[in-house]
C-alpha cells in the first residue's frame, strides 16, 4: 500500500512539473512540420552510422543482449519501410498534401495496406493516424517433411497529437496492435499422429495464438536545450497487454531526466522512475501453481557531468529497488561512469565507460522477444552487474562514418530458450513427443562483444552500410549458450538510378547457433532449479545453420504523387529456423502502389 501511495504521488508530481514547465514556455514557433512526404526509398537514416552513439552528455547506448533478430516478428520475413509520423524541420517546406496510402498483395496469399493520414502544417499542434495490415494464409514444410499451416497477421493503429513549444514538445499517442499466428514448428522428427488431431490436448502444436496490446504514451521534451540549460524529459506510459491463451498483463511507466547546470562547465544529471507490472494466468515460478505476479520498479540515476565538446566525463551510479508480492525485495546497484575524448571534433571520437543494468523481464517482453514460448512462462529478472565499454567513432572521409567498440559484461540469470521431450508415459501418444514451445532455463555468464559499422555515401544517389558483431559466451554452468549466435553482419545498399526509380538490397547473417532439447526419463516431470534441473535429465544439441538472407526492393514513381513498388524477400530460397523447429518462408514478394495526397 505505501509503494502504491508512493507511485500515485510520483505521477501527480512528475505531471505537475512538467504541464507547468510546458507552460512557462512561449508558444509560438517558427518551424514547419512535415509530417508525411511524398515516399522517396532511400536506406533509412535509423540505419546510418551518424545516427549511432556520439560523445555527449547523454547515457551511453548500450548494446542489446538479446535473442531479437529482426525488429519484424521473426514468423514473418517482411520489411516493409514505413513513413515517420512527424519531423522537426530547420526549414519552411512545402506542404506535400494530407497523407499517403499503400496497398499490394504477395505470393502465400499476402495482402498489404497502410495509410497515413495528418493534419495540414500548422503554427503550433499537429495531429496525425497511422493504420497498416499484412498477413498470410501459406504453408510451410518442416524438417520432418510435413506440411503445416503457418498464418500470421500484424494489424497497428496509431494516433498521435504533438503540440510546440519554443523549446519543448508535449506528445500524446494511442497505440494498438495485434499479432496472430500458429504454434506450427516441430523439430528434427514427423509430426507424431497424435498432433495432427484438431482438438489434441498434448501441447500447443497447431493451436492459434494471438498478441494484442493497446496503450497511450505522454512524452515532453527538450529538443533544444543545450548543456548549460536546465532541461527536464517527462515521460508516462501505459500498455495493456492480452494474448488468445487468456494471459493478460498491464504495465505502467512514468519516468523524467532532469539536467541541472551547476556552473559554466558542470551540470547534475537525474535520471527518476517508477513502474508497475501486473500478469496473471501463468505458471507462477515461486509457487508452483497457475497464478499472478506483481511488480513495482523503482529507480534513480544521478550523476555528475563535468567537460566541453572536446573532453568529457559523466560519474555517478545506477539504483534499482524490486518489491515482488512472492519473493524478497531486491535492491542492486551498479557504477555510471562513461569519458570522452574528441581530439578532432566530428572527426575521431574516443570513448570508454562502465555501468550496468538490470532488466525487468516482464511477460509481453519476453513474449515479444520469443514469440514461439510456453504461453505459461514466467521469468526471472536479468542483472547486468558490471558492463564495460569503449570505442570510437568518427570520419574516414567526408562520406565515410565508422564506429568500432568493443563491450565486456558479467551477467547474472540470463534467460535461455530451450525445447523439451517427454515419454509415453506423460501422453496418451505411443512415441515419445517434443514440445513445441520453449521453456526458460538461467545461467550466468560472461560476454566480450567486438562491433563494427561503416556507412558510405559514395554519392547523393548511393549509401552503403556494412555492420557486424562478435561474440565471446563463457558460461558458468551450461555448456553452450543456447540459440545465441557466435557472430551477426548486416550489408545494406540504397541506389537511386533515376529520379523515378530507387531500389534497396539487404543481405542479412547470423552464425551457426547451439540449441538444446532435454529428453525427461518416464515418470518424470519438468522442474528448473536456477540453470539445473531438479529430476535427471538426457541432454541432446543441435545445430542451426547459418542464416543468409538477401531481400531486395524497387521503387518506381509513376507520377508525382502515384508509385509503384515491389520487395523480394529471402532470394536465396532457404528455409533457415530462427527458432528451432520454425522454418521461416522460403522466396516471399510483395507488389503493390501507393498514393500521396
Amino acid at each position: 500500500m505505501i509503494i502504491k501511495n508512493n507511485i500515485s504521488i510520483l505521477t501527480i508530481l512528475f505531471t505537475c512539473i512538467a504541464f507547468n514547465a510546458a507552460a512557462q514556455r512561449d508558444d509560438s514557433i517558427t518551424q514547419e512540420v512535415e509530417v508525411v512526404k511524398t515516399y522517396n526509398p532511400t536506406v533509412a537514416n535509423a540505419n546510418k552510422i551518424n545516427d549511432m552513439p556520439v560523445i555527449n552528455e547523454g547515457e551511453q547506448q548500450k548494446p542489446t543482449f538479446n535473442y531479437s533478430i529482426y525488429s519484424q516478428p521473426v514468423y514473418n520475413t517482411l520489411s516493409v519501410n514505413t513513413i515517420k509520423a512527424a519531423t522537426l524541420a530547420p526549414q519552411p517546406r512545402e506542404n506535400n498534401g494530407f497523407g499517403l496510402v499503400r496497398a499490394g498483395f504477395g505470393n502465400y496469399t499476402r495482402p498489404y495496406g497502410e495509410l497515413f493520414l495528418n493534419s495540414r502544417n500548422t503554427k503550433n499542434t499537429i495531429f496525425g493516424l497511422h493504420g497498416k495490415h499484412l498477413s498470410s494464409s501459406g504453408q510451410l514444410k518442416l524438417e520432418g517433411e510435413d506440411k503445416v499451416n503457418a498464418p500470421f497477421s500484424d494489424s497497428e493503429a496509431n494516433m498521435f497529437v504533438k503540440h510546440f513549444f519554443r523549446q519543448s514538445i508535449l506528445s500524446f499517442d494511442l497505440n494498438f496492435g495485434r499479432n496472430g499466428f500458429n504454434y506450427y514448428g516441430y523439430p528434427v522428427s514427423p509430426v507424431p499422429i497424435i498432433l495432427r488431431y484438431k482438438d489434441q490436448n498434448e501441447n500447443y502444436f497447431g493451436k492459434k495464438q494471438a498478441f494484442t496490446k493497446g496503450g497511450i504514451n505522454i512524452n515532453l521534451k527538450n529538443e533544444n536545450a543545450s548543456s548549460s540549460d536546465f532541461k527536464f524529459d517527462f515521460n508516462y506510459k501505459y500498455q495493456y497487454f492480452e494474448t488468445k491463451t487468456n494471459q493478460h498483463e498491464h504495465f505502467g511507466e512514468i519516468t523524467s531526466d532532469i539536467n541541472q547546470p551547476l556552473n559554466d562547465k558542470g551540470a547534475l544529471i537525474l535520471n527518476l522512475g517508477a513502474t508497475y507490472v501486473a500478469a496473471d494466468k501463468f505458471f507462477n515460478r515461486d509457487l508452483y501453481e497457475i497464478g499472478r505476479r506483481q511488480q513495482t520498479w523503482l529507480t534513480a540515476k544521478p550523476a555528475y557531468y563535468i567537460g566541453n565538446k572536446t573532453a568529457s566525463i559523466k560519474a555517478g551510479f545506477n539504483l534499482w529497488y524490486v518489491s515482488d508480492k512472492d519473493e524478497k525485495n531486491k535492491m542492486r546497484i551498479t557504477p555510471n561512469v562513461k569519458a570522452n575524448f574528441a581530439p578532432v571534433r566530428e572527426i575521431l571520437n574516443i570513448y570508454a565507460g562502465v555501468d550496468g543494468n538490470y532488466i525487468n523481464n516482464h511477460y509481453s517482453k519476453i513474449a515479444y522477444e520469443n514469440p514461439f514460448v510456453d504461453p505459461e512462462h514466467d521469468v526471472m529478472n536479468t542483472f547486468e552487474k558490471l558492463h564495460f565499454y569503449g570505442g570510437i567513432n568518427g570520419k574516414f572521409a567526408q562520406k565515410t562514418n565508422f564506429n568500432f567498440s568493443v563491450d565486456y559484461s558479467k551477467i547474472n540469470d540470463q534467460p535461455l530458450f530451450f525445447l523439451y521431450q517427454y515419454g509415453n508415459s506423460l501422453s496418451s501418444a505411443s512415441q515419445p513427443i517434443i514440445d513445441n514451445t520453449f521453456k526458460v532455463l538461467y545461467d550466468d555468464l560472461d560476454l566480450l562483444k567486438f562491433n563494427a559499422e561503416i556507412f558510405h555515401a559514395a554519392s547523393k544517389r548511393l549509401d552503403l552500410l556494412i555492420s557486424g558483431n562478435y561474440f565471446v559466451y563463457k558460461m558458468k554452468t551450461q555448456d553452450n549458450a543456447w540459440n545465441l549466435p557466435n557472430w551477426k553482419g548486416k550489408i545494406s545498399l540504397g541506389y537511386k538510378i533515376t529520379e523515378q526509380l530507387s531500389v534497396t538490397a539487404d543481405v542479412f547473417l547470423i552464425g551457426a547457433r547451439k540449441v538444446l532439447v532435454a529428453e525427461l526419463p518416464e515418470n518424470y516431470y519438468y522442474l528448473l532449479s536456477s540453470s539445473s534441473f531438479l529430476y535427471p535429465a538426457e541432454l541432446s544439441t543441435y545445430d542451426l545453420k547459418t542464416v543468409f538472407d538477401v531481400n531486395f526492393g524497387a521503387d518506381y514513381k509513376i507520377t508525382k504523387k502515384l508509385s509503384a513498388f515491389a520487395r523480394l524477400n529471402n532470394l536465396g530460397f532457404r528455409k533457415y529456423e530462427i527458432w528451432f523447429g520454425y522454418p521461416v518462408h522460403s522466396f516471399n514478394f510483395l507488389g503493390g502502389v501507393s498514393y500521396s495526397f
